[in-house]
């Protein structure tokens, strides 16, 4: 009889005092605000295979829909079209969302909130500038979508919705699509940086834990006009530290006409945007084992053949060419996805490992996101250059190694590379040293190490060899790129960049404990008794010894 009470009473108090009664924050609904014109917006008619919908893949319907009814502020299964009904068809949320759910538990729901208008500039979504630049423009179809859908402010609606949506999830990230409409403009990333900053403002948010994702126009390649807008999108990682740009490469356009994606090209970009976002969270890039995949996209991913080629011959940090055809008959490029099963060699990350060489059979492995392997047997060449006579690799242009005095010649305009042997631990070096057989007379070139981080992480970090210079010092204590710390545990390939008008003529590369600038210069005869070692510890003779640096006496000594 209480509890009757009680819930009669608790019912009393939801109809006297709705606004007491709150549903509470799921921390397993994951939600992520959608912003662009046309192109987030969605251009593609949704073909059968796309009216299928997990029901965890959640819509905050940011505008009143006729068609399909839906209305401002209520969730829905995210059947396409999922921003407005005037003109938004099939976009990249749709299968950002499908991609997303499958790959995730299933406790995990996601859920967008979507804002987006075709044709329409960046200034739209900048709560200083949207009034001006909508009074400027009341004719534009983009101006009657953002009054019509959005009350005239799309920002404020975006904010809006998002704080609706913060009741019963945790946001997660923020997508973009847009630049056709500001094509080419240096000062875009710094807009998109003031609308960023200001949605985390208004919202309450960390970017560290909502990081931007912005994806690339439609490529000249593949049709696309704003193809120059994504010198921009690349720069973005540059201006805001925790945005990530999604690649176009490859995605088909509509044919029809210059700037959109075709329904497949949404589908592929909108699992790219899934990816990166999985990448973020330390996910595997593959659906959960648990999950069934609706039958009625279940093709888009799953793939029905690779093509790797049988015979590869190459060097560490190579990528494998590497191609799937998937049961829809569309390929995508998949050398990232692909794995050796070899004791002898490693290929992850789209790269083979620096510290794997050799010759030899493996099985070529590709898995889909559905987890299916396709398999090819090749036979390996995997190279890895040691140091001296072995080690030169022109790349590009022209060099040349001199068996007589051991130095190399790099010719303008050229690119060569070495490696340290299979494995070079570099845990009791402080420095790695370039010297010169003479100074350079013109710049500019650069010396580029691959430093292996770990097992399967490989980065690099660049020096410039200025004019006159006879020796560059790397403190590999001490290499940042990207504003991140480098910190090796073995060298990989090494790469001198010669952008100059003169010959290059290197001496020699070694690794070395102390800094070989603040070693004392010891003016000494060439012709003197004394033993003297090189820094491998080989004794050499006292005749003919180069310039340099040796062990004499238990010390390290320059001698000229």
């Amino acid at each position: 009889m209480r509890k009757t009470l009680f819930a009669i009473s608790l019912g009393l108090s939801a109809l006297l005092f709705p606004q007491t009664i709150k549903a509470e924050v799921d921390p397993n609904f994951y939600i992520y605000l959608c912003f662009g014109q046309s192109n987030m917006e969605g251009n593609a008619a949704a073909e059968s295979m796309d009216q299928t919908v997990d029901a965890r893949f959640r819509l905050l319907a940011t505008c009143d829909f006729s068609n399909p009814s839906r209305t401002k502020g209520n969730w829905y299964v995210a059947k396409p079209p999922l921003v407005n009904s005037m003109a938004g068809k099939l976009g990249p949320t749709d299968y950002f969302g499908r991609t997303m759910v499958a790959a995730l538990p299933s406790n995990v729901r996601i859920g967008v909130v979507p804002v987006a208008m075709g044709g329409s500039p960046i200034e739209m979504f900048d709560k200083d500038k949207y009034a001006q630049k909508l009074a400027q423009n009341p004719n534009e179809w983009w101006a009657t979508i953002a009054k019509n859908c959005y009350g005239g402010n799309p920002y404020g609606r975006l904010i809006e919705m998002a704080k609706k949506a913060q009741e019963v999830g945790i946001i997660k990230g923020i997508l973009l699509h847009q630049g056709c409409s500001n094509n080419g403009d240096p000062n875009w990333p710094n807009m998109v940086k003031k609308i960023y900053n200001d949605m985390l403002t208004d919202l309450g948010l960390s970017a560290d834990s909502v990081p931007l994702f912005v994806g690339e126009t439609l490529r000249q390649e593949n049709g696309g006009s704003c193809y120059g807008h994504n010198v921009q999108v690349n720069r973005m990682p540059s201006v805001v530290p925790t945005s990530h740009v999604i690649s176009s490469e490859d995605l088909p356009g509509n044919g029809q006409d210059s700037w959109h994606f075709s329904a497949l090209g949404y589908r592929m970009l909108g699992k790219r945007y899934a990816f990166a976002a999985l990448e973020l969270m330390e996910k595997e890039l593959y659906a959960d084992s648990a999950y069934s995949m609706p039958n009625a996209y279940r093709k888009f991913y799953q793939a029905q053949s690779v093509d790797i080629p049988t015979s590869i011959t190459g060097m560490p940090g190579q990528s494998i060419s590497a191609t799937a055809t998937f049961k829809d008959n569309h390929k995508e490029k998949v050398s990232k996805f692909l794995s050796i099963n070899s004791e002898d060699f490693v290929y992850e990350n789209g790269a083979f490992s620096p510290k794997y060489q050799g010759t030899g059979t493996a099985e070529i492995v590709y898995k889909d996101f559905l987890r299916n392997e396709k398999k090819v047997t090749a036979q390996l060449d995997i190279k890895f250059l040691p140091l001296k006579s072995e080690c030169i690799t022109t790349l590009k242009g022209t060099a040349s190694f001199n068996e007589a005095d051991t130095s190399f010649t790099v010719k303008a305009s050229s690119q060569i590379g070495w490696c340290y042997d299979a494995g070079a631990d570099m845990s009791d070096y402080n420095y790695l040293v370039l010297k010169l057989k003479e100074p350079i007379t013109k710049a500019s070139c650069s010396f580029r190490i691959y430093a292996q981080n770990d097992a399967t992480s490989t980065s690099y970090y660049s020096k410039a060899v200025g004019k006159n210079d006879t020796m560059v010092v790397i403190d590999l204590n001490n290499m940042v790129r990207n504003n991140k710390k480098i910190s090796p545990t073995h060298i990989g390939i090494i790469s001198l960049y010669n952008t100059a008008a003169s010959t290059i003529k290197i001496d020699d590369i070694y690794l070395t404990t102390d800094d070989p600038t603040g070693i004392e210069t010891i003016a000494s005869d060439k012709k003197q008794s004394q033993a003297v070692y090189d820094l491998q510890g080989r004794k050499m003779s006292a005749n003919g010894l180069r310039s340099g640096l040796y062990l004499k006496e238990g010390k390290k000594v320059f001698i000229k």
